[in-house]
Order: structure tokens, then C-alpha cells, then sequence
């Protein structure tokens, strides 16, 4: 790609693993179907046309826009075109239920754009937003390919749980490097109290899941390694110096939630296609 080409791609890093885990984790841990497909390529494409269109709103700075505004138009125009014929094509081909819960990405993502276009997107209601999108994204997903609802809503809340968390500990790592008064520190203290309790309430439900009645809520478990991850940090208190370690130790402890998920929704599935035939009840 040239330069210009990766302008129109969006910046946001963190962006690609809130849309990458569920997705990847419904294509390894169902069964997609070319619905699934299809509507996981529309979704892709909704993520890659925000950055041609922030573009377009001024939102990189009124010399990208000026510079920039036809190849910004060419994507937007691609991107949308790409979306919206994919996605009708999987809702055509997709269930009833699966077509009313396509509707729950798309009104947090109209929500987004709005807060993005008004240069919101980086702020801490524009972030939670962005992680509620693109975990929910995982609902219609996971519907389509036959993970049954409540396991669907479970993986979608993990990753919304795991993006909330690594989002905080970083902010919160910037919050108090950049605190020069003795209020700033005293703010960066209690939401790194706060930080710490909600890690060990999601450390707890997780390993309270796997003994619950509920097989789908057994892939609660696999939001315990980010927890634990962000637990570490918060109690370590790195430096700004150490964003990168921590953003790696963040991907490597998705990494491992990732495989928890999948190995549970498939423990899960040989679960529910064995109970039938049991001479006894196992819960």
C-alpha cells in the first residue's frame, strides 16, 4: 500500500481485535453457514468504511481533507457498496431472528458514527460504545451459525467485558501519568480501586460459571485471563512507558480467552448432543 492508500485505513489498533475476537471466535467455535459469511464480510467492511469517512467529516485534520477527499469518497463509496450487498445477501439467506438481531450492531454502529464524526470516538462514552458495537457483532454471528442464544449473548459479553477492561487499565495508565495535582491523583487512585473490584468480580463470576446449571454461561471462564492480566497491572501500576508491554500482554491474554471460548462452545456442543441419550439427568 501507498501512503495515501493506508490513510484510508482506520488507525485505531485496538479497533481490529474488538472486531477480529468475535468473529474468529464464532467461525472456530460454530458452525458458519454462507449467511455467517456473508454478514461477518459486510461487517468488516462497516469497519473499514470509518476511516474514509472521518476523513471526509475532517475528523484527521482539514489538510487530509482537503488532500485526500477523492480517494476517501472512492473507499466510502466501495466500502458501503461491499456492506450493503453482503449484508442483504446474508439476511436473505439467514433466519428470522438472526435478521432482527442484525439490528443491534447496526444501531450502536449508527450511534458510533455519530459520536466519531463529532470527534467523540476517542472519548470514554465513545470508547465503551465502540466495544459494545463490535462485541455485539458477535450476536447475529453467532445466531447464524447455530450457537444457540444464550452462548451467542455470552461470548458477545466477554469480549465486551475483556475491551471495557483493557481500555480502562490503559486510560487509567495515562491518567496517572498525567496527574499533577494532588486531585488528579486522588481521581487516578479510586478508579484504580474501582479497576481492581470489578477484576475480581469478573475473576469470580468466571469461576463460578463452569459449576452453574446453564452449559452456555460456562464460557463466562474464559474472561478470567484478561482479568487477571488487567488485575496485574492495575495493582503494579506501570508507567505510560509500558504502554506497548501492555499492550501486548493484553493481546496475549485475549489470546488465551480466545481458545478458553472456543474449547468451551465445543465442550458445550458435544454436551448438548450427548445429554439426550443419557440414562440420568447431569444437573
Amino acid at each position: 500500500m501507498g501512503t495515501a492508500q493506508r490513510k484510508m485505513v482506520p488507525r485505531e489498533h485496538g479497533a481490529y481485535a474488538e472486531l477480529l475476537f468475535p468473529i474468529v471466535t464464532v467461525f472456530l467455535g460454530g458452525w458458519p453457514t454462507t449467511a455467517t459469511w456473508l454478514l461477518a464480510v459486510g461487517a468488516i467492511a462497516c469497519f473499514l468504511a470509518n476511516e474514509p469517512l472521518l476523513v471526509l467529516f475532517g475528523q484527521r485534520g482539514n489538510r487530509t481533507k482537503r488532500e485526500e477527499s477523492d480517494r476517501a469518497k472512492r473507499a466510502l463509496l466501495i466500502f458501503l457498496l461491499l456492506a450493503s450487498g453482503t449484508g442483504i445477501a446474508g439476511l436473505l439467506l439467514t433466519t428470522t431472528v438472526v435478521q432482527y438481531a442484525v439490528g443491534v450492531p447496526l444501531l450502536l454502529g449508527v450511534a458510533l458514527v455519530m459520536l466519531a464524526i463529532q470527534g467523540l470516538e476517542r472519548s470514554m462514552v465513545g470508547e465503551v460504545l465502540a466495544a459494545a458495537t463490535l462485541s455485539s457483532i458477535a450476536i447475529p454471528l453467532g445466531l447464524s451459525a447455530g450457537l444457540g442464544a444464550t452462548s451467542t449473548l455470552a461470548v458477545a459479553l466477554i469480549w465486551l467485558v475483556t475491551s471495557l477492561l483493557g481500555t480502562a487499565v490503559i486510560r487509567l495508565t495515562v491518567a496517572r501519568t498525567k496527574a499533577r495535582t494532588d486531585e488528579d491523583l486522588s481521581r487516578a487512585r479510586l478508579k484504580r480501586v474501582l479497576l481492581v473490584l470489578v477484576c475480581l468480580a469478573v475473576i469470580a463470576v468466571g469461576v463460578a460459571a463452569p459449576y452453574g446449571s446453564r452449559a452456555g454461561l460456562w464460557v463466562l471462564a474464559a474472561a478470567v485471563p484478561v482479568a487477571v492480566v488487567v488485575l496485574v497491572m492495575a495493582v503494579l501500576e506501570p508507567t505510560a512507558r509500558r504502554l506497548r508491554l501492555m499492550g501486548w500482554s493484553l493481546v496475549a491474554a485475549n489470546l488465551c480467552s480466545l481458545i478458553a471460548v472456543v474449547t468451551t462452545l465445543k465442550m458445550i456442543q458435544n454436551f448438548d448432543a450427548v445429554e439426550p441419550t443419557l440414562p440420568f439427568p447431569m444437573f
